[in-house]
């Protein structure tokens, strides 16, 4: 079975790699400071993902994050000073780890949320209606905001920055990362079928979840100049070890991270007899990016979209 800490990390992608160079674009790293947007007006009324209008009174100057990608996208807006509380798995950037823990996302403790006094909490479609409705009952707007695929990432950053009187940072940030994935698409949109590798994306090899259509993994596998073998199914779902081995991928792209280390390499060495079956294991082309960028949409999504180029695509970006 998969473990709870994949598990869990799968599904709040909708069940969804690191940073490489290309052409001297990669995903914003600095930290801007955060200043007050001119056009920022409270109160304000804000549409959040689950198409809930909320209340913001006044510009939040103590906010909580319910998922590693809201945490990740505060600190790109230059928030990071005005986070109070974070979830157990905002590892990014470093500075997040420090922050008051407020338990995982799906089971958030919303006792310390409350007790942060935040004016305002960015949760995940994960986070559960009650712990949500009770932290609303207790005075503290929720705001879901919940990237689920490329297209998403620029909504949501600006969304983020109105709410945080950040708009000028938000709609420089959301710039960046169109201009540095058109720098991809550029090289990649023009491919015929012929020059678009076979391409799998694999979260492990005993439920054998996979990376289908319609969500944030196979968008990165198209950008790259990828075909996605496993098209025919929605979202991340299991696909069986027939079907892999059916749809014999020329390349496999594996997330990884410590606790998945050992799959990838199993198959990468193609150490049980049904993976030299495959093309990919037979020629060397199993590959391993890392796990967090490929599960939270967001501001990394340039590093994301550069490693999965340079593995599908080695003589564009080299």
């Amino acid at each position: 079975m998969v473990s709870n800490k994949n598990l869990t990390i799968i599904v709040s992608i909708a069940l969804i790699v690191a940073a490489l160079a290309l052409g001297g674009c990669t995903s914003p790293s600095a930290q801007p400071t955060a200043t007050p947007a001119a056009s920022a007006n409270y109160p304000m009324n804000v549409t959040d993902d689950k198409d809930r209008t909320v209340v913001i009174q006044e510009m939040p100057e103590r906010i909580v994050s319910l998922s590693p990608k809201n945490t990740e996208m505060l600190y790109a807006l230059g928030l990071g000073d005005k986070v109070v509380g974070v979830t157990d798995y905002c590892n990014y950037p470093a500075e997040a780890a420090n922050k008051t823990k407020v338990g995982g996302i799906t089971n958030v403790n919303v006792e310390q949320v409350g007790a942060l006094n935040p004016d305002v909490v960015f949760a995940d479609s994960l986070t559960k209606k009650e712990a949500a409705e009770k932290i609303e009952s207790m005075g503290y707007p929720v705001i879901v905001n919940d990237p689920r695929n490329v297209s998403d990432i620029e909504r949501s950053i600006l969304r983020m920055g109105k709410v945080c009187g950040a708009g000028d940072n938000a709609t420089r940030l959301a710039a960046d990362i169109n201009a540095s994935i058109k720098a991809i698409t550029d090289k990649t949109a023009t491919l015929n079928e012929s020059q678009r590798p076979k391409v799998l994306m694999l979260l492990d090899t005993y439920d054998f979840y996979v990376a289908g259509s319609d969500c944030y993994g196979n968008d990165l596998i198209i950008l790259a100049g990828g075909q996605n073998v496993a098209y025919e199914l929605t979202d991340y779902k299991a696909m069986s070890k027939e079907a892999v081995i059916e749809a014999d991928p020329d390349i496999i792209i594996m997330p990884v991270d410590v606790y998945s280390q050992p799959d990838f390499e199993k198959l990468r060495n193609g150490t049980e007899d049904w993976m030299q079956q495959l093309s990919a294991v037979r020629n060397g082309k199993v590959y391993a990016v890392a796990s967090d960028p490929i599960f939270r949409p967001g501001p990394r999504v340039v590093d994301a979209a550069q490693a999965m180029a340079k593995i599908i695509h080695p003589e564009l970006f080299s």
